[in-house]
């Protein structure tokens, strides 16, 4: 009888060895699973960074643009411009030639 149950215990042994191969193997996969759909959103955020990175730089450039527009508004350059494009005004003693091929 002492044959059958050292027989026995040698199953146990194999078993729980088994078991916590099984265990050590769950635990790997999901390490490896939680690693990769890490990666996916590190992937995701920094697509996202790049993007509002690259429209933070167009909004500064617009506003340098703006800037420099309302810089030149209040020239008189640009007033004399805006008069004789949209108004028609003209300086006094100033010629006037109209282009009759337009």
């Amino acid at each position: 009888m002492r044959k059958n149950s050292g027989s026995a215990v040698k199953k146990t042994k194999k078993m729980k060895l088994s078991y916590i191969q099984i265990i050590t193997l769950l635990v790997f996969i999901y390490f490896v699973y939680t690693l990769y759909n890490q990666q996916i959103q590190i992937n995701k955020y920094n697509s996202q960074i790049e993007m509002y990175t690259s429209d933070i730089q167009n909004k500064n450039s617009l506003i340098g643009y703006y800037k420099s527009q309302k810089l030149s508004v209040n020239s008189d350059e640009f007033i004399e411009l805006i008069a004789r494009k949209e108004l028609g005004f003209v300086k006094p003693y100033e010629k006037i030639f109209v282009d009759v091929n337009k």
